[in-house]
């Protein structure tokens, strides 16, 4: 009999540069940046896992380091959209995505697809909401502008005053997106991957917010711990629901913040995991997580 398979996914979000991204924040340099990119795909590469990684790059990323996504791209790596509002074509918008109406919604995601082709040379499938902020209205504009993957927050994100980040009542594995609701699964041809938090509430990052896998966590012990703790319980929880997709994401940011040591502990943690409960570990980017969604008929 086939083992079930263990999806892993490696995604890291680029962000514009610090001083043009007032809210979400990022790097100080661009050269920080691009050592950052490099080191941790070097990390993936060295691990065996390079399928996995995939960078999901704001538009002021893709044209500041097209050469070096570029290059990434040639060699396997997938690239992804994601752009920060308030950082994109600062200072025109003071706002995350959500809290704009949907025909401004409309505007700023057309214009953030056109900046990453224009300076890519070619398109993604793929959209991450910066700060994971969207409404009721975002998945179906996202369909309209030929998205078929979109990556949200996990779910346990309770923060009364900003309901465009509250994903309370989310389902924590791959689901189909809703035209209805951002918490809910529907019908749309949008297969939403959340990220991999802590679905008991053991683990915070603030008291808003469960933590997640992250290379920001703080570099010893205690992290690593959580790494294992986050990993097994959400493949025990997909096992236990008869989930075709578990999946774990392991993710971060292009700054100095992400350290490669934590990155490389979650990679083995998951590693670990799959032989733990008699798994096939698949790296996998988004695009061919949507491809096994249409093979085991989740989408």
């Amino acid at each position: 009999m086939a083992k079930q398979r263990l999806y892993l996914m490696g995604t890291y979000d680029c962000e514009p540069l610090a001083a043009k991204s007032p809210q979400c924040g990022g790097p100080q340099t661009w050269q920080e940046s691009e050592e950052k990119v490099l080191e941790i795909t070097e990390i993936y590469r060295r691990e065996g896992l390079l399928e996995a990684l995939s960078f999901h790059l704001t538009p002021e990323a893709a044209r500041a380091q097209a050469e070096l996504y570029k290059g990434l791209h040639e060699q396997g790596v997938y690239m992804g959209i994601q752009p920060n509002i308030p950082g994109f074509r600062y200072p025109t918008y003071d706002r995350d995505l959500g809290l704009y109406p949907p025909a401004q919604q409309r505007e700023i995601i057309r214009l953030a697809k056109e900046d990453f082709e224009e300076a890519m040379g070619f398109g993604t499938i793929t959209y991450t909401t910066c700060c994971g902020s969207r409404s009721n209205e975002t998945a179906s504009i996202l369909v309209e502008m030929g998205y078929k993957v979109y990556r949200p927050p996990g779910p346990g994100r309770l923060d009364k005053s900003r309901p465009d980040k509250t994903t309370v009542g989310m389902f924590p594995f791959p689901f189909r997106a809703s035209a209805q609701h951002m918490c809910l699964a529907g019908d749309l041809d949008l297969l939403c991957i959340p990220t991999t938090v802590d679905i008991t509430g053991k683990y915070r990052r603030s008291a808003w917010c469960p933590n997640d896998l992250r290379g920001e966590n703080p570099v010893g012990e205690e992290t690593w711990e959580m790494y294992r703790y986050i990993i097994n319980t959400n493949i025990e929880l997909g096992l236990e629901l008869g989930v075709p997709l578990v999946t774990i994401q392991v993710v971060g940011h292009n700054t100095a913040q992400c350290h490669g040591e934590n990155i490389a502990r979650a990679l083995d943690y998951v590693r670990q995991a799959a032989d733990k409960y008699e798994m096939e570990l698949v790296p996998i980017s988004p695009a061919g997580l949507r491809e096994e969604a249409e093979r085991v008929g989740w989408i």
